[in-house]
């Protein structure tokens, strides 16, 4: 249980954060999205108006026409789902590489504080702010340097 506890602390690092970019790129998604389906709607029902003008099988039109409608909403609504999940992981995963490396500049900086000069900070590849990690890791050269031997 505590292997899982501690993947699942790895993955969300801070879930509020991670979470909430997620949701605001989908809100922000969803709202371009009604902006469409009224327009299409609107168009739709100017169409099947037109349609049911032209031909006296109101039934048998409107009848098509809701199956179809049923349809396309079944699909849209599968469509949001995966639409939804794949923004959630997107946006966990590039928030990981973005607040991840905050930890090891944290924990490298505690080992700094109690005079561990020989502590460099290891970013993964793609991790964000790879510079700052550098700037840290000469940091602790010098300090290394002006205090041979840890003193």
């Amino acid at each position: 249980m505590s292997a899982q506890k501690r993947k699942l602390t790895n993955f969300l690092l801070q879930p509020l954060l991670q979470v909430r970019l997620g949701l605001y790129a989908i809100l922000l998604s969803l709202g371009f999205g009604c902006g469409v389906f009224v327009i299409i709607y609107i168009n739709f029902y100017k169409f099947y108006d037109l349609v049911l003008e032209l031909t006296d099988l109101r039934e048998e039109v409107t009848e098509i026409l809701n199956s179809y409608i049923h349809g396309v909403v079944v699909w849209m609504l599968l469509a949001l789902l995966v639409y939804f999940l794949i923004t959630v992981a997107i946006s966990i995963f590039f928030t990981h590489r973005l607040v991840g490396p905050t930890y090891a500049f944290r924990r490298h900086i505690k080992d700094l504080s109690r005079g561990n000069y020989k502590s460099r900070v290891n970013l993964r590849k793609g991790d964000a702010f790879q510079e700052v990690a550098d700037d840290l890791n000469d940091l602790a050269v010098k300090l290394e340097q002006q205090r041979p031997n840890g003193l």
